[in-house]
Parts: structure tokens; sequence; C-alpha cells
């Protein structure tokens, strides 16, 4: 099992009052008019040019929603900016109150089944709350993934009871990028700017089709009707280390051309955003010298579906 502390990593924000969904609705990609108690969502939000300003995650906590971001202060400002004065919507940064452990592997589910029962049967973004501690389905970046939130105060203890119960050192940040690249999760600074949509970042099921507007949403619905993407992320796999910021290249029409740029990458794996047209796992491209191959991963879609 991995266990990361992502306490300084991730920011914490907390909405109360009786409009909170109802501004994260008109703010960002997904739709929170439907969301219950015990329930998450993945959302994005946007530019006017639909460019990705942060993919966040919101969890329903009966009176209050749980906010995690890349980018707490940016995101902050950007809601309270968009607050208007009839608005019960309030806003809170508890990143310093709360601390936030992610587990992955084949103990995960077990170790937070010990401390939240009920966890176990979490699906993806469902959450529960038992004993002080919020524990939430995530991606399953190896194996099962949660994310356990709790007093920043008991974050170190927390962390000692469970290396301890189950004989690990704590994984770190490299170990994090390695899982994340092989399962195809995008990160903020790599995938996640504003030189890409979320759509071409892979982030599907951050973004509903069927709810009214939202700032980039008209960009976001051009895409979806026309069928069509400028870029999509992708896994490369080589057999020699991939460098990060390189073009690539590939073979179309005959001739070399280039098709995109590599974002992030660890060994001899690496993510990058390339033509649709050179995004079908199996095809060969360049990275400067090196040759590459376009692979499945987990977590990544790279084209329209359903």
């Amino acid at each position: 099992m991995y266990l990361f502390d992502r306490s300084t990593n991730i920011g914490r924000l907390e909405l109360s009052d009786q409009d909170r969904f109802k501004l994260l609705h008109n703010m960002t990609t997904q739709d929170f008019n439907t969301i219950q108690a015990g329930e998450g969502r993945s959302a994005v939000l946007t530019t006017a040019l639909a460019r990705i300003i942060d993919q966040v995650l919101v969890y329903h906590r009966g009176e209050t929603a749980l906010l995690l971001t890349h980018h707490p202060q940016r995101v902050r400002g950007w809601l309270q900016r968009h607050i208007f004065f009839n608005d019960k919507v309030r806003l809170r940064d508890v990143t310093a109150e709360l601390g936030q452990l992610e587990l992955y592997g084949s103990d995960a589910t077990q170790a937070a089944e010990e401390l939240a029962s009920g966890a176990k049967d979490l699906k993806l973004h469902q959450c529960i709350e038992a004993n002080g501690f919020f524990v939430a389905a995530i991606y399953p970046l190896q194996g099962a993934g949660y994310v356990v939130i709790a007093p920043t105060a008991q974050i170190a203890e927390l962390k000692s009871q469970l290396l301890s119960r189950y004989q690990l050192q704590e994984s770190s940040a490299e170990d994090y990028d390695r899982l994340r690249i092989h399962a195809g999760l995008p990160a903020p600074d790599h995938e996640l700017t504003e030189d890409y949509i979320p759509l071409e970042a892979g982030l599907w099921d951050a973004v509903s089709f069927n709810k009214g507007c939202y700032i980039g949403q008209e960009i976001i619905a051009r895409m979806e009707s026309r069928g069509k993407l400028a870029k999509a992320l992708v896994k490369l796999t080589a057999e020699s280390p991939i460098p990060v910021g390189v073009e690539i290249t590939a073979q179309v029409d005959g001739e070399s051309r280039s098709v995109g740029t590599v974002t992030s990458g660890i060994d001899n794996v690496a993510l990058g955003f390339v033509k649709p047209d050179v995004a079908e796992p199996g095809t060969q491209v360049h990275i400067g010298d090196v040759i590459a191959e376009v692979v499945d991963a987990p977590l990544l879609r790279t084209g329209f579906t359903q």
C-alpha cells in the first residue's frame, strides 16, 4: 500500500449556506443540482476560452460542501468574485485546519474500512464520515484509492498508526508522480493549465453536457457537437527515458510533422498532448531521438463517448 501525505499539496475549502451548490453549478463544468449527501463529483473551473483553471473534487457533507483544489487561493478568489449580494454562500479556507492523506494499493480498502466502517463499499467519489474521519473513494492510481481528511493535529499520529499497522514507509512525491503518470492522471502545472481544455485533458467525468451555462461552456459544447478535439492527452512508453517539454513528431502523410508535446514523464513513461489522429494506442511517435508508442492508461479517455 502507498501512503501519501498530501496536506500541503492540496487545498481544502468549505462552502456553506443554501446556495453553495448553486454557485458550484453555475461556475463549473459539473452538474451540482442533483448531488446528494454522501456524494462527491469532479469538476473543472474554466476561463471564458474554456481553458483549465483547476480541476476540483467537491463532496456533499450535509450542511456544508468540501472542495479539494490544487490552487486554494486562486479558486477561492475566483468563486468569491462571483458571489453577489443576495447569494447565500460562505467560503472558508480550511486548509490549515484539516490534513489530507491518500491511500492506494491492495491494502488501501482494508485501511480505509478500519478508519471508517462502510468505506469498503464506497464507489468512486462517494464519501463517508465516522470516528472523526472523512473518507472518500478517489481515482485508483493503483488498486483502490481513498482520501482521508482529518484535523491537522491528528495527521501525524494517524500516519504513524497506518505505517506501523501495514509495515510501510511514507511514499514520496516521486512515487506519486510515477503512479499518476502510469494511471494517466493529469496534474497541475503539467496538464491542468490554461494551455488546455478539459476534454483535451481527458476530464470527461468532470463535464456535464446536459446542464446550463457556465464560463467557457459554449466552446466545450461546440467541441461536443462537432465531435472533434484539437488535441488529446495520451500515455507514452519507450525503451529509454522520455524527456519532458520536448516536441512529439510522427509520420503524417509520409512526412515527419510536429504533433504535440510531452507534459509529464518519469522513467520510460510519459504523458503528452498530441493531435487526435495519432492518439490511438499502438501509434509510434518520435520524441527527440526516442521512439515511443501510445498505450492505454486506466484513467485516460481520449475520444468522444455517449
